[in-house]
């Protein structure tokens, strides 16, 4: 089951040639908490932009994928 945050902030790099990406995000069920996840860019949806909304996937607390979530 996905849960949905709020991007805070993001900040993207490289180690040994792969992209990652390191969010800060806040789940819409703790919006005054602040989380940091470093993933991998085959994890998370292309060009994450603060202020997007998303649906994270996890597994045993290991997120196995970002989503955006496109509002009307």
């Amino acid at each position: 089951m996905a849960r949905e945050a709020l991007i805070r902030r993001v900040n993207p790099y490289e180690l040994h040639g792969v992209r990652y990406y390191q969010l800060y995000v806040s789940y819409a069920d703790t919006p005054d908490m602040v989380n940091e996840l470093r993933l991998a860019h085959d994890v998370v949806y292309p060009e994450p932009e603060e202020g997007d909304k998303v649906a994270i996937d996890a597994l045993l607390s290991v997120v196995t994928g970002v989503r955006k979530i496109e509002t009307p």
